[in-house]
């Protein structure tokens, strides 16, 4: 009997000193997946080289081809339409300018005068850009006259 109260007594002084070297730690763990905003010009205005006969553009508006967004982000975008050379057709080789036109998009025309920017869905279906060109001059040195139009779009 004595050995089995030795026993006991061993057997509890081990368990309680088995719960007083027991310790414990948690942490949380966050997990992030993060997808990169794009927005895209589409359409077949995009990237194009347009070339027209005086006769093409003579107070006309001339299409340039479509041109649309779309994009993994809601909301609207801002189309900033620029010109290398303020909406002017000039000669290559002269710079004379063969006229003053304006760019139209969704309703917007876009000239050196006028507004630049658009604001319009960042998932919207192509439209028409077209070039909007008064008469030109009754004489026209030969030679090509040209401008570049640059379209940025951005994510509100």
């Amino acid at each position: 009997m004595k050995t089995s109260r030795s026993l006991i007594a061993a057997g509890v002084l081990l368990a309680s000193s088995s719960a007083a070297l027991a310790a414990t730690d948690s942490t949380d763990i966050q997990i992030n997946v993060t997808k990169d905003a794009y927005v895209n010009l589409i359409g077949t205005a995009v990237g194009s080289t347009n070339t027209f006969l005086t006769s093409d553009i003579d107070n006309a508006t001339v299409s340039l081809g479509t041109l649309g967004l779309e994009s993994n982000s809601q909301g609207n975008c801002d189309m900033t339409f620029s010109s290398a050379n303020g909406y002017q057709l000039k000669h290559n080789v002269t710079n004379a300018v063969l006229v003053d036109y304006a760019i139209s998009y969704a309703g917007v025309t876009n000239s050196g005068a006028g507004a630049n920017t658009v604001t319009q869905s960042c998932n919207s279906a192509v439209t028409s850009l077209d070039l909007v060109s008064p008469a030109l001059p009754g004489t026209v040195d030969a030679g090509t006259y040209s401008d570049t139009v640059t379209v940025t779009v951005v994510t509100q």
